[in-house]
């Protein structure tokens, strides 16, 4: 008798859970660039090749890493990484679209659109020997584009995010944000779906409600407890004795940068 039983062999459902699936394909990111001529687009993104995205919020980095593997030899890759640094860009929108993943829109500086590389930090690696190295959009695309304005617009697909903590992270590293609505943002449990999200138009009504709002200034910038009138001799000298006390507390924390007569 052979080692299999009757039990361990699936069913005549190809639905059922005992026969094997394949595992889903994941998610591709994809990468847009545009000029200011309406012919200007490029698709950063390809069949044969999986784009990734990194964000660093201490050094305010984003990462842009394109693998292209050889079909032919599976070991055999190609990878080219793109360093953009967000003082090198202005950041325009990040939304959240009905499928609920994120399109970030960014804009390069006529400064780094003026340079050899748009002021991006390359680095390239190869898997194996490549006689010939494929073509890479982000190197070529990206990369060797000379176009004097450059709108680079990336989606990533639901499966690719974190929801709210994505979106701390990109807000974060593009410096919308500080770091402690970073945090709040990024510890937040339970979290909704990020559909219908538009920092843009956020950031348009908190200007229309600050605008609104009249911020009236005292006439008097100090608080009526702390006013002394010349009525009052006893809180003169209660303010006078502690003006004194920080005073010679202050004189003798510098003792060691002044000279001698002054102590």
């Amino acid at each position: 008798m052979s080692g299999k039983s009757v039990s361990n062999l699936p069913c005549d459902n190809p639905q059922c859970f005992c026969h094997f699936r394949s595992p889903k394909p994941y998610p591709r990111i994809e990468a847009v660039l545009t000029g200011s001529a309406p012919d200007q687009v490029r698709e950063l993104h390809q069949p044969n090749a999986k784009l990734d995205i990194a964000f660093d919020v201490v050094g305010c980095i984003m990462t842009l890493n394109e693998c292209i593997h050889d079909p032919s030899r599976p070991n055999i890759g190609y990878s080219v990484s793109l360093m953009i640094k967000a003082a090198n860009t202005h950041f325009v929108n990040l939304e959240g679209l009905e499928d609920h993943s994120l399109l970030l829109t960014i804009r390069i500086r006529h400064s780094a659109c003026a340079v050899r590389g748009n002021k991006m930090i390359l680095k390239e690696k190869f898997n194996g020997y490549y006689p010939d190295p494929p073509y890479s959009r982000l190197y070529n695309d990206l990369f060797e584009c000379r176009w004097p304005e450059k709108t680079l617009q990336i989606r990533l697909p639901e499966e690719r995010c974190r929801r709210w903590k994505t979106v701390a992270l990109i807000l974060r590293t593009f410096g919308q944000i500080n770091g402690d609505s970073y945090c709040h943002m990024a510890n937040m449990m339970f979290t909704p779906r990020v559909g219908g999200l538009n920092v843009r138009q956020i950031k348009k009504d908190i200007k229309m409600e600050l605008a609104k709002s009249d911020h009236k200034r005292r006439e008097n910038p100090v608080s009526p407890e702390y006013t002394v009138t010349v009525n009052e001799p006893e809180k003169i000298e209660r303010l006078n004795h502690a003006y004194e006390v920080h005073l010679l507390a202050f004189i003798h924390s510098s003792s060691r940068f002044l000279r001698p007569q002054y102590l």
